[in-house]
């Protein structure tokens, strides 16, 4: 089925044609705009068991040293699960 337009997706939601944007790439993701082929050392993936490890050796190093972090959950592209951002919970009566 495969429909082909001329539209390429931001990551704020909006459309835009392609002809518009800075040159696009084979691979991006429409919604974060990660493409792992361009990336000299890669990004990381939920669906990669080593890359898995890195973060979640990542959460556990930041939830010992800080004290006052009661959590960290990695929040994943929707659309191509590579790793967007950490999101933190502090505990505002450890904080200095």
């Amino acid at each position: 089925m495969g429909h082909k337009d001329n539209l390429v997706r931001k990551k704020d939601g909006s459309y835009v044609l392609k002809h518009k944007t800075k040159k696009y790439k084979e691979g991006d993701c429409h919604e974060c705009g990660e493409n792992k082929k361009d990336r000299p050392l890669g990004g990381l993936y939920r669906y990669n068991k080593d890359d898995m490890v890195l973060v979640r050796d990542y959460i556990e190093r930041q939830l010992t040293f800080y004290s006052s972090t009661k959590s960290i959950t990695p929040i994943w592209c929707g659309n191509c699960q590579s790793l967007k951002e950490y999101k933190s919970v502090i505990d505002d009566k450890k904080r200095n």
